[in-house]
């Protein structure tokens, strides 16, 4: 019976072998594909981001959940390509399941999600400034905001030392806000120096008008 038992589990794995190998080829080149179309569907997302003025923090949150995205499509193909429609019903029956059971019970990664995107909205809390932030223990941590994702803000301190503390953390304490990123000032000024000049345009052609009028 055991022998039995055997030679059908061979059987069923030889007929696997069977059927992934002719298709594997192509499916290695669709990955290959798949891997180039995410990273430039990835770099134009972040180009047109940056054109748009959308703040670093934010680029790199939405740049995250768009190639995790991106990612879970591309297995989702693979699997189609190699002939495992079964196991792709089971992957996104689970992934819906586990998306429900997240959403129910408040999960963290949504959570982290969540605030991510606030944070990276938020205009006091952008790559390059430098913070200080109180964490859940009561101790406070400062340093420069290096990087962000959908679940994670990273902080270099003045020893070189890396914090990698998740968003939700952040979004629920305080933060204090030592120096902006630089170029930001620059920035500001610049904004306000262009509103001004508009101001003033605006003024000396609502007098050219009214002078115009008086004399005609």
């Amino acid at each position: 019976m055991n022998i039995q038992f055997s030679t059908s589990f061979t059987t069923h794995i030889v007929d696997a072998v069977n059927t992934i190998l002719p298709r594997l080829p192509i499916a290695l080149f669709d990955l290959l594909v798949g891997i180039i179309v995410i990273r430039l569907i990835v770099r134009l997302a972040r180009l047109v981001m940056k054109i748009t003025n959308f703040q670093p923090g934010l680029r790199d949150v939405i740049s995250s959940i768009l190639e995790t995205i991106l990612w879970m499509l591309l297995l989702v193909a693979l699997l189609n390509e190699l002939g495992f429609s079964g196991i792709i019903y089971f992957f996104t029956g689970s992934i819906a399941a586990i998306g429900l059971a997240m959403a129910a019970g408040g999960s963290t990664l949504i959570a982290d999600i969540v605030a991510g995107i606030f944070l990276a909205r938020d205009v006091d809390f952008n790559v390059g400034d430098e913070i200080e932030i109180m964490l859940p223990t009561g101790t406070m941590t400062r340093g420069r905001i290096e990087s962000m994702d959908s679940r994670r803000t990273r902080l270099r301190d003045d020893r070189g030392l890396l914090h990698i503390i998740p968003n939700s953390v952040i979004e629920r304490n305080e933060w204090i806000v030592h120096n902006k990123r630089p170029g930001i000032r620059t920035l500001v000024k610049a904004t306000k120096a262009a509103k001004r000049i508009r101001a003033v345009a605006r003024e000396k052609r609502v007098q050219a008008s009214y002078r115009r009028e008086k004399n005609s």
